[in-house]
């Protein structure tokens, strides 16, 4: 019996082991596999850090101690080809054009398989969306005057934004321009930016808004783009059965 039971423990030992490493690449193949450079949860901590925030607050509140210079400055020097540019630019910011033309662009590139302008289309309609809801309600909350009605930069009426006249902060051309090209701007290219400061000074030029005005809905705009331009590359992985989930 002696010189048998080493041999039997042996094979006893291989015998336990085959399900065991069996199992142990089953549970391998079907974890989820969280990669780093994937996955981004902080990416609200990247858009809207510090920095960021701090120049976008400074840019904001130098705004309004410009807003009577810069609409005086902007009043007395109309010209014919300001004018005409401003014209151009303000269709820009009009989300009855903007709207349809970013489904039209999300749908071309899902036409002809261009994932990179389908996926920049999309970012930019989420940021649009999500920006209207924001600016609207701080419209109505605020319910500041135009400039054209002469009653000066500081004249708010709180819930008292119910008609377009007491709709001026913030600029809703702003916003518009800024939420839809921001996305753009950041993958083709910086140039594009043009487009939506053309908007903001176009507003400021026809009288429709104050400089702090077209401040606060350019920094919505910007930042809701901004951050769903850059949420685009968060995925997680299902490795082994090579399933892929983007969010």
């Amino acid at each position: 019996m002696k010189h048998y039971s080493l041999p039997l423990f042996l094979c006893l030992i291989l015998f336990m082991n085959v399900p065991i490493r069996g199992y142990a690449q089953v549970k391998m193949d079907t974890t989820v596999i969280f990669q780093p450079t994937r996955l981004n949860p902080g990416l609200g901590k990247q858009v809207f850090n510090t920095e960021n925030l701090l120049v976008f607050g400074g840019i904001l509140g130098t705004s309004f101690l410009l807003d009577e210079w810069s609409n005086r400055q902007l009043k007395s020097n109309q010209n014919s080809f300001f004018d005409s540019y401003t014209n151009i630019f303000n269709e820009f910011g009009e989300k009855k054009y903007i709207a349809p033309a970013t489904i039209a662009t999300w749908l071309i590139g899902t036409a002809i398989k261009d994932e990179r302008l389908s996926t920049t289309a999309l970012n930019s309609g989420k940021a649009l969306v999500s920006a209207a809801i924001l600016t609207e309600g701080i419209k109505i909350v605020a319910g500041r005057s135009r400039p054209s009605l002469n009653r000066g930069n500081m004249h708010f009426d709180a819930f008292g934004g119910t008609n377009n006249e007491t709709k001026s902060f913030p600029s809703g051309h702003a916003f518009v321009s800024w939420a839809v090209f921001t996305p753009f701007a950041e993958e083709y290219s910086k140039w594009i930016y043009v487009i939506p400061a053309s908007v903001s000074f176009a507003r400021m030029y026809r009288n429709r808004h104050w400089f702090s005005d077209v401040a606060l809905g350019a920094g919505i705009g910007y930042f809701a783009g901004l951050y769903f331009h850059k949420r685009k590359n968060q995925k997680v992985l299902f490795d082994g059965n090579g399933i892929v989930i983007k969010f």
